[in-house]
């Protein structure tokens, strides 16, 4: 069924429509399965697990834990993640590559730990590599080996998201595995990315409709996940360029833009727009 220009339309007020979402700053700490809450920037890493002085009172105790005596861990995300989201966003997976190669490397020893950040890097590495087209070592990063030892909701998430860039069988049953994906996982972020997926894989078997339906679909439902939001709406212009509906692509491009005045990433949708945009040619000199 062709993406009609009154569905195009709905999608960009409901945009408008969706207010933005303000996340607070919670107090970065370590909860230990005991119920006892250790401020994060009191932990290290250890030879055995982690070190924190405690400090009550007038007294300070040093104590010892490891990483299976942590309920969860409330950490803030750390700024390279943000910025290699943003450079997936905009196509530059190389250097996000390298970024998040390097902060694996620091969050590897809290790779354990409910609710730390090194499977969010991991995560996003696989995106990048995925984004560019190698799925095959995308996959490769949360092979059983590299996943030893991690706790169980760190491990679902890992292989959900191992489904969503691994090379499907056929389009179909891709398409209906991801949509189940998307169902179920309580991940917004997991079931945004899977969306795009489905109009990655839409695209890449001519269904160009379908894609941009997908595509619409992230920006419109997970407006909080910025990073997919943006992804979403520059393929869903590029993909109305492809239908030869250009300026359907630059009005949506515009309306994301106007609603996201203060984003980060608005960069890169006025570049995207000046590239959809027909270009102005010069006025032909008046004939004397």
């Amino acid at each position: 069924m062709p993406f009609s220009k009154p569905r195009l339309v709905l999608a960009a007020s409901l945009l408008a429509l969706l207010p933005a979402v303000v996340h607070a700053q919670a107090e970065e700490e370590f909860v230990l399965r005991t119920g006892r809450r250790i401020p994060a920037d009191t932990v290290k890493p250890s030879a055995n697990g982690f070190t924190a002085t405690v400090v009550t009172g007038a007294s300070a105790t040093k104590m010892d834990f490891k990483a299976s005596e942590v309920e969860q861990a409330i950490l803030r995300e750390p700024p390279e993640l943000a910025e290699a989201r943003g450079q997936i966003a905009t196509d530059k997976f190389l250097a996000a590559i390298a970024a998040l190669t390097r902060i694996e490397e620091e969050l590897k020893p809290y790779r354990e730990v409910p609710g730390a950040w090194w499977h969010r890097a991991r995560m996003l590495r696989m995106d990048a590599l995925a984004s560019k087209g190698d799925t095959r070592a995308a996959a490769a990063l949360a092979s059983a080996s590299e996943l030893e030892g991690l706790p169980e909701s760190t491990l679902t998430m890992l292989n959900d998201f191992k489904a969503i860039v691994a090379a499907g069988d056929n389009p179909e049953s891709k398409i209906s595995s991801l949509q189940a994906l998307a169902k179920r996982s309580t991940d917004p972020w997991i079931s945004a990315r899977a969306w795009l997926e489905i109009g990655n894989t839409n695209a890449a078997h001519g269904k160009m409709d379908e894609a941009i339906k997908a595509w619409l679909r992230v920006a419109v439902f997970n407006p909080a996940e910025r990073d997919l939001a943006l992804r979403g709406t520059i393929y869903a212009a590029r993909g109305m360029q492809q239908i030869g509906r250009p300026q359907d692509g630059v009005k949506l491009l515009k309306d994301y833009l106007d609603d996201h005045v203060a984003s980060p990433y608005a960069p890169a949708i006025q570049s995207e727009q000046s590239k959809l945009e027909p270009k102005k040619t010069a006025a032909a000199p008046a004939s004397k």
